[in-house]
């Protein structure tokens, strides 16, 4: 297919051989580094990641609450990088499967595969754009080793290169409300987040200094920008506002990375030593979402669109009141505010999950949280036992959010 570079091509700059190999080996890699596609405003659908649990890497689906895990692709090959459309109807990804890497599309469902680039170089790390008519995506094309910003019809027609040589491209994602692309560069050594129009303007620079900045994605609102830096020596998952200030840490020592927000812009999902979390758009709250067999990466949350997903559902109307403790038992109710008719579950960190619970229609719900044997036997010695629970709610009509709460359970001594 045609491609047309829209900026004037800067000099190439040498590198070693040693050098070279390298570079390759990492941009063909499974870790490439790319955050999960852009945040569409919408209802919290299911989150799309990928994981080597069946012994190769492909696209997965969970729900919010890290149930109803569903695997989306089986080929042999590597199918990974997942990103979904704006109305959540189809995932972009990236796979070998043709020979090199490409970039694909299918339902969200698995079917209607299909093969959007073809060129014999490297072409990964897709995002949509806001309207669904575009595709963002890294090439690696010729003799080149640099990976490139590219832009293209959702269709892989009109294929246009964005960035030139010069530095090294990753993580193409939208603004949403389609102005602006954010993507990671190296230059002078560091990576940090740029941004510049669709049409091929000039970059602007939101960080800077002696340490590495990846991974952008937007908030559903356009607001804030979440991204993974090393400025303070471990990968770590901060905000900051979209012109660059404002930057603000979310997460604390363990190294964490590839964030994505939720729909509806109150949960970031990202990934955390092989496995996927969501915490507070804000910071704190974390629920792990994966756990067990093989590694799981690149969450990517689906946008569900449409009259269940209105203004309401977006600012979320699942609502969670201060715990109930009982101080006899070691248990506590939770009261749930939901705004219409549902199902409720819960799961989390040190208590026993509650599958289901069906709601009739909008009130006030009191969820039992139970300790798990050890969180009791804790309870027990000490008295008092932190948990963290991840409460989620299916709306009968369509749609789905989550909230996560921290507390102790408090037990008097026998």
């Amino acid at each position: 297919m045609e491609r047309t570079d829209l900026r004037a091509q800067k000099p190439k700059i040498a590198v070693s051989l040693t050098s070279l190999l390298l570079l390759a080996a990492a941009l063909l890699a499974v870790g490439g580094g790319t955050a999960g596609g852009a945040a569409f405003p919408g209802a919290n659908g299911r989150i799309a990641f990928a994981s080597n649990q069946g012994g190769n890497w492909d696209v997965y689906t969970m729900n919010a609450d890290g149930s109803g895990v569903s695997r989306l692709t089986t080929d042999p090959a590597t199918d990974t990088q997942p990103s979904f459309s704006p109305d959540g109807s189809r995932i972009a990804f990236a796979s070998n499967r043709g020979g090199n890497w490409d970039v694909y599309t299918m339902n969200a469902d698995g079917s209607g595969v299909t093969r959007l680039t073809t060129d014999p170089g490297i072409d990964n790390q897709p995002s949509f754009s806001p309207d669904g008519s575009r595709i963002a995506f890294i090439g690696k094309h010729g003799a080149s080793w640099y990976g490139d910003v590219f832009l293209m019809n959702a269709d892989g027609s009109d294929q246009v290169r964005l960035v030139e040589q010069g530095g090294i491209e990753d993580g193409p994602t939208f603004s949403p409300d389609g102005q602006r692309i954010a993507f990671g560069r190296t230059e002078g050594g560091h990576k940090h987040i740029f941004t510049m129009d669709p049409s091929g303007g000039e970059l602007t620079a939101l960080t800077h200094g002696a340490f590495d900045d990846r991974q952008a994605s937007f908030s559903p609102d356009g607001q804030r920008i979440a991204f993974a830096s090393r400025r303070e020596g471990r990968t770590a998952i901060f905000t900051m506002v979209a012109d660059g200030s404002g930057v603000t840490k979310l997460t604390g020592k363990l190294s964490s990375g590839m964030p994505a927000y939720s729909p509806n812009g109150q949960l970031i999902a990202f990934a955390r030593g092989g496995a996927i979390f969501t915490m507070n758009a804000g910071g704190g709250g974390e629920v792990q979402l994966t756990s067990g067999r093989g590694s799981q990466a690149w969450p990517s949350w689906q946008p569900l669109v449409g009259p269940s997903s209105g203004s309401s559902h977006a600012q979320g109307g699942l609502r969670i009141g201060r715990p109930i403790l009982d101080r006899h038992r070691g248990t506590a109710k939770l009261p749930v505010t939901v705004p219409a008719a549902g199902t409720l579950s819960l799961r989390g960190r040190g208590v026993k999950p509650l599958r289901r619970q069906p709601v009739a229609g909008a009130k006030t719900v009191k969820l039992l949280v139970r300790p798990k044997a050890r969180t009791a036997k804790t309870l027990a010695r000490k008295a008092k036992a932190k948990v963290k629970v991840l409460v989620s709610y299916s709306r009968d009509s369509g749609g789905s959010e989550a909230r996560a709460k921290s507390f102790s359970l408090r037990k008097k001594p026998r």
